[in-house]
């Protein structure tokens, strides 16, 4: 079973066009190591989140879903809009369905989407630490705030009944470099586990407090890696890269 999670660090470009070649480090020592869970099924609950609007040159779009684009591409193309629930599922599908293979039936994935998008108080940029900087409270504060938010809006959701959170956020992340040189505001992908929240929280942390139970952990991934450049005659090229591998990579 390890060897086969092992393998999937290996794959951050699964189901792009190009990934592998443009993905960097982000190298904040902030990811831990997890153990795979002793029972077959992974429960992951998924919510959609987007910011309050902002036109800053170092984020893509504006701080909502779909705003990465300039123009309409038709749904022919990796990760088409419209990035709704029904979307993210699809993409969760292709988790559950990727890790039964390599598994050999071994692990179980089970999922749910929240419907609606929560919408956090600020911009994109104040949840990204500092260039080069050690202290990673703006993307615990993120998502601490991301499943308050959730918490209050949906009484009816017994958090306690899954083991892994994704927060899927408008816009793309800080994790590749296409070559161009540019101050970077968009927030990086990775996973928080409890002890990378006692890191920035203290030894006393235990988790966010919910209803129903406290989540110790959260995957943070944007909606698509795809994104435009502009050519040397102005005219827009879509890049095309799709989460699939950095999802199935931070589940691992």
């Amino acid at each position: 079973m390890k060897k086969v999670f092992s393998i999937v660090l290996l794959i951050l470009g699964l189901g792009s066009l190009s990934a592998q070649s443009f993905v960097k480090q982000y190298n904040s020592g902030f990811n831990q190591n997890r153990s795979i869970l002793s029972n077959d099924t992974l429960k992951i609950l998924a919510v959609m989140v987007d910011f309050q609007e902002d036109k800053y040159d170092a984020t893509i779009g504006t701080g909502k879903f779909g705003s990465h684009y300039t123009q309409a591409y038709g749904d022919t193309i990796l990760d088409p809009l419209p990035h709704n629930a029904n979307y993210f599922s699809d993409h969760l599908l292709f988790a559950k369905n990727y890790y039964q293979k390599v598994s050999r039936g071994k692990l179980n994935i089970s999922y749910k989407v929240l419907p609606d998008v929560i919408t956090v108080t600020k911009t994109m940029r104040d949840y990204v630490p500092a260039y080069q900087s050690k202290d990673f409270t703006p993307l615990a504060n993120f998502a601490s705030e991301v499943w308050k938010l959730a918490d209050e809006k949906y009484s009816n959701i017994k958090f306690s009944d899954y083991n892994l959170f994704i927060i899927f956020h408008a816009g793309v992340s800080s994790g590749l470099d296409l070559g161009t040189f540019s101050i970077d505001r968009n927030l990086p992908s990775l996973y928080l586990g409890q002890s990378a929240f006692k890191k920035v929280y203290g030894d006393q942390f235990t988790g966010i407090s919910t209803r129903s139970g406290k989540i110790i952990n959260s995957i943070i991934l944007p909606e698509t890696e795809s994104r435009e450049l502009t050519a040397v005659d102005n005219s827009k090229i879509l890049i095309q890269i799709t989460i699939n591998g950095a999802l199935a990579a931070n589940i691992a």
